[in-house]
């Protein structure tokens, strides 16, 4: 089997800039959420519906970007100068 139907849209999701990818594998539809940056998988569903897979995904995806950190360096500063 191959990936067929294949889509990828970027998506701003609480201050991150990510990608939906979805795809058709057979009679099933993977939706990934994955980070444009690091290229990291946030959230993946399967469903036999496309929408679906999205949407749960896309509801993962929040759930734990809301929960992620994100620290600011200043990177300007010298060390030991």
């Amino acid at each position: 089997m191959r990936a067929e139907e294949f889509g990828k849209r970027p998506l701003e999701m609480e201050g991150w800039t990510v990608h939906l990818i979805s795809y058709r594998i057979g009679d099933r539809y993977v939706a990934e959420v994955e980070d444009i940056s690091s290229g990291v998988t946030i959230a993946r569903n399967i469903d036999e519906v496309c929408t679906v897979a999205e949407e749960h995904a896309i509801e993962t995806a929040v759930k734990r970007l809301s929960r992620t950190r994100r620290v600011n360096l200043d990177l300007s500063l010298t060390v030991g100068g």
